[in-house]
């Protein structure tokens, strides 16, 4: 999923154009004030202005770029800080284990990237903890600071065991959540995003741990990948 770029960047631009405004000014009256001095060198007439309003103008200067300098620094701490611990809700699970039967859940997922936004969807699977998977296309780190978010795409739910050789030994079972699984797009991003501009890094990202008869599960999509935050139920 991606969100509407550089949405929240706009007092930094704000900011950064009113600084870039007051040193032009605060420039002009600098050569102004060196035109009229060589003019007087050269004792040729020149304009009169009062020193009050010459100060007056200076002091106006200087504290617009004082004050567009504090809120771009300002701006820019709060978007960087935004930037590194944003996170996008992808998805809720609620995973309990069968009764009766064991190594093995019931599982429903709710997922919030469009076109299936609030989708809600039913799996049955197999083994010790219950796993989600999907694709992650990693921005340049300045792009994130400019407010554009990590791309994301939930393509599986599956069952996990905790020992390796229950993995190859035991039933499997896996669900898809996309309707095409080998998706030509997000191939081509894995053989030649690295390479794109701006682009970091793609890549498959999995989060999981065990199911809960008490608990609900978040999982968001954060600019280094998925994770997982227990809910309320």
């Amino acid at each position: 999923m991606l969100n509407p770029p550089f949405s929240g960047s706009v007092p930094i631009y704000v900011a950064l154009g009113l600084l870039i405004l007051s040193l032009a000014l605060l420039m002009g009256f600098i050569c102004r004030r060196v035109y009229r001095l060589i003019r007087r060198l050269r004792h040729r007439p020149i304009p009169h202005v009062g020193i009050v309003t010459s100060t007056l103008r200076l002091l106006l200067m200087l504290l617009l770029i004082a004050l567009s300098a504090a809120v771009l620094f300002l701006s820019g701490f709060i978007q960087s800080y935004t930037a590194f611990t944003h996170r996008q809700r992808a998805a809720i699970v609620y995973c309990a284990p069968a009764e009766g039967l064991e190594d093995e859940m019931a599982l429903w997922l709710v997922t919030f990237e469009p076109p299936t936004i609030g989708y809600l969807s039913h799996h049955r699977l197999r083994g010790q903890q219950w796993a989600v998977e999907g694709h992650i296309l990693k921005w340049d780190d300045w792009l994130n600071l400019l407010g554009l978010q990590t791309m994301y795409k939930l393509t599986r739910v599956r069952g996990r065991y905790l020992r390796a050789e229950d993995e190859s030994s035991k039933p499997a079972t896996a669900s898809s959540l996309v309707e095409q699984e080998e998706d030509p797009r997000w191939r081509w991003l894995y053989e030649y995003g690295a390479r794109l501009p701006f682009v970091s890094a793609v890549y498959g990202n999995t989060v999981f741990t065990f199911p809960s008869d008490t608990k609900t599960f978040e999982i968001y999509a954060t600019p280094f990948g998925f994770m997982i935050e227990e809910g309320k139920k």
